[in-house]
């Protein structure tokens, strides 16, 4: 029997703009095709979604999960205050906790079977807290990513390391995504808290099938040919991207003859960059409204990143995309790959060495199939569904009305 599920977040998740919505919108796809009615209220949108005079706006995204955004103006200057003065999301957890919602958000978690708080910032409302059954999606622990943010976000991180040693008594359940977090929450569990399940990363590996006219367009319009080498980096503009991106930039100042004698481009792919922008060995993409058919374009796939929290979600779209990863070992963190087997592994200046071996080591085609390979031998563990069917059994089967079936089909979008 399908379950009537509210997924509260705090920003709106589709079109997805991250890793964050990536791994949001992932389990609330997953469990509409694993039959649930689900729900997703944002209780703010993005800036062009404001300034039509409308409260709200409801998208379907596939069959049995819709969103839903409040556009109230209140909410929607507090966000934008909040982000100009790079302060993290605490307003919206005590808005939320306090009650201070919409009459349509009150009505969503009245009717609601089940609620799944997207992070600690959208807490259960303290009104309802006993009349409903709390779920925890965590993406990281959170406090690890303030204490690396900027000085002020720093400031924060003991307040959401209190809120995250709390909340296995707070929540039924919590589903974290890598190890490390699983082990922080069950350090705080008493008997009768909470039930601590690991759903790793995961993406929906339809939508990143090859479209060779988006390939050859692509490639075109940047004046690149076959001979080219187009290696990926996507990412957010969060700090250990953007890092690693600096890092990246200073390789390409230093290695400018072996680049060109390789005929070696990066691309960089979302809003690590606000803007767009092109230089001899770089295309900076900025903001992308869908970042598939650049990965299309690509010929393999980098994750310089050295630090951060939980998993990286970018490998994940890597293998789904079909490309040969390159990765420092710190980016496979939450991943079963294997250095020298399904990915080429560097550390500190050993990226040169890898670029040689991938151009140097067989033609495109052979590394294509390579990564196809990669990806039959991974797609178990880097399908979200699938993840969270296995994940969630034990826990669902358990309560008659929420049993999760065997297997799952894909629903027609």
């Amino acid at each position: 029997m399908s379950k009537k599920i509210v997924l509260l977040s705090g920003l709106k998740i589709f079109p997805h703009l991250n890793g964050g919505h990536l791994r949001t919108g992932g389990v609330a796809k997953s469990l509409a095709r694993l039959g649930h009615d689900v729900k997703i209220y944002s209780i703010a949108g993005r800036r062009d979604d404001y300034g039509f005079g409308e409260a709200y706006v409801e998208q379907r995204i596939e069959t049995r999960l819709h969103e839903e955004i409040h556009l109230g103006l209140a909410l929607g200057l507090v966000q934008a205050l909040a982000r100009r003065l790079g302060l993290p999301r605490f307003w919206q957890y005590y808005a939320i906790r306090f009650g201070l919602i919409s009459w349509r958000m009150q009505q969503h978690l009245s009717e609601a079977e089940l609620v799944i708080c997207d992070l600690p910032y959208t807490p259960p409302v303290w009104a309802m807290e006993r009349q409903k059954t709390w779920w925890l999606l965590s993406h990281n622990l959170e406090h690890k990513l303030l204490e690396q943010g900027s000085r002020l976000e720093r400031l924060f991180a003991p307040w959401m390391r209190s809120l995250e040693a709390r909340a296995p008594q707070r929540y039924k359940a919590i589903l974290t995504c890598a190890p490390e977090d699983q082990k922080f929450f069950q350090s705080f569990a008493h008997r009768e808290a909470a039930q601590i399940l690991q759903v790793g990363n995961g993406i929906d590996p339809d939508v990143y099938g090859k479209a060779a006219e988006e390939r050859q367009g692509l490639r075109e319009s940047w004046g690149l040919d076959e001979q080219d080498w187009l290696i990926v980096f996507s990412g957010s503009h969060f700090s250990p991207n953007m890092e690693a991106l600096a890092v990246l930039r200073n390789f390409c100042r230093r290695e400018g003859a072996f680049l060109r004698e390789r005929r070696i481009q990066f691309l960089v792919l979302g809003s690590i960059c606000h803007q767009a922008q092109r230089d001899e060995f770089m295309i900076v993409t900025g903001r992308v409204p869908d970042t598939v058919p650049y990965f299309a374009a690509a010929d393999a796939a980098l994750n310089p990143v050295v630090r951060g929290s939980g998993s990286n979600l970018k490998i994940f779209e890597y293998l789904a995309a079909r490309l040969p990863v390159i990765s420092t070992g710190f980016g496979l963190r939450g991943t079963a790959l294997k250095e020298g087997v399904d990915v080429l592994v560097y550390q500190g200046d050993e990226l040169k060495d890898r670029l040689d071996q991938l151009t140097r080591e067989g033609d495109k085609m052979s590394w294509r199939l390579h990564a196809e390979a990669v990806w039959d031998r991974h797609r178990q563990s880097s399908d979200m569904t699938e993840l969270l069917r296995q994940a969630l059994g034990d826990i669902l089967e358990r309560d008659e009305n929420f049993a999760i079936p065997p297997a799952y089909v894909p629903l027609q979008t």
